[in-house]
């Protein structure tokens, strides 16, 4: 008789439990994971100190050390917040572009640590434009309420499809702009690696032999890779992966914050205006009880 097994089916009940655990994860995952977990620990020894800083009354003094990065952050992250979202009404959004500015710019220089990069992994940007997406739909149920529905049918039903698909769209241009930023310097890292490794292999292999016999990397026990063969790459390998992670990857963070902070506000109804404009003029106008010593003409306008 013959026995038929199927694959996705344990032999033994032993075999269930001993593979139960087993996590079979993309090391881009364990990367972004490693990422959130340092930038938690980052939050709670920070969160400590300034506990701490508060109950010594050390916010009357000017602070230093950690105190004073973490300080200069939470204004950055704020102004930003307020001058690209526009009126007061905003601030509160300072809290998740402390996060997305964090995670985003960590995650795009990861990779100088020897981890896998994290944003050419497409789930990464897909799943930061997915929730870019929702929090925009929810912001624009809570200010337009049942006349949120209205866009979709503007200016007349016919248009449904249409406007469907530019509803959508931030979700895929806002993923494939991460991600073709951050592929393209991974391929044109590879590249050069491979243009410098032929060129030392060229001029430096009658000393590969050499250097088998004299260098045992314990990394490289079995003699793959040796210096002969890479020996011009690392300089201009360090600097593309610098230029491609601080400078181009400091960029595209400051891109995907500012496109979630500009496409917020745009769900704010219109009559509210909450330009900056507005907020700059407000900022002229007197307080209560304070004397006017100008036009107030002039003020206003």
């Amino acid at each position: 008789m013959i026995e038929l097994s199927l694959p996705f089916q344990a032999e033994t009940v032993d075999e269930r439990f001993a593979t139960m655990l087993d996590w079979d994860l993309d090391p881009n995952l364990y990367s972004s994971l490693i990422v959130m977990g340092v930038l938690l620990l980052l939050g709670i020894v920070v969160g400590i100190s300034a506990r701490r800083a508060y109950k010594r009354e050390d916010y009357k003094k000017r602070p230093k050390g950690l105190m004073f990065y973490a300080e200069q952050y939470v204004n950055f992250v704020d102004r930003f917040a307020i001058n690209t979202m526009g009126h007061d009404v905003f601030s509160p959004w300072g809290g998740y572009f402390f996060t997305l500015f964090a995670y985003l710019f960590v995650a795009f220089n990861v990779s100088l640590f020897g981890l896998p990069s994290v944003i050419d992994w497409m789930a990464a940007p897909l799943s930061l434009a997915i929730i870019m997406f929702a929090i925009i739909q929810y912001q624009g149920l809570k200010w337009s309420k049942w006349s949120y529905f209205h866009r979709y049918i503007e200016p007349i039903a016919v248009f449904l499809p249409v406007n469907l698909i530019t509803m959508w769209s931030p979700i895929l241009s806002t993923t494939m702009r991460m991600f073709g930023n951050a592929i393209s310097g991974t391929v044109i890292i590879g590249l050069v690696q491979w243009a410098f490794g032929n060129l030392s292999g060229a001029i430096f292999g009658p000393l590969t032999e050499a250097a088998r016999l004299n260098y045992v990397p314990f990394w490289d026990s079995d003699q793959s890779t040796v210096w002969t063969q890479i020996f011009l790459a690392p300089i201009p390998i360090g600097i593309l992966n610098i230029y491609f992670s601080l400078f181009s990857g400091g960029v595209q963070t400051l891109v995907f914050c500012s496109l979630n902070a500009v496409w917020i506000a745009a769900e704010r109804p219109v009559e509210d205006d909450s330009s900056p404009a507005l907020l700059d003029r407000e900022r002229m106008l007197p307080a209560d009880g304070e004397k006017v010593e100008n036009n107030p003409k002039e003020v206003i306008s």
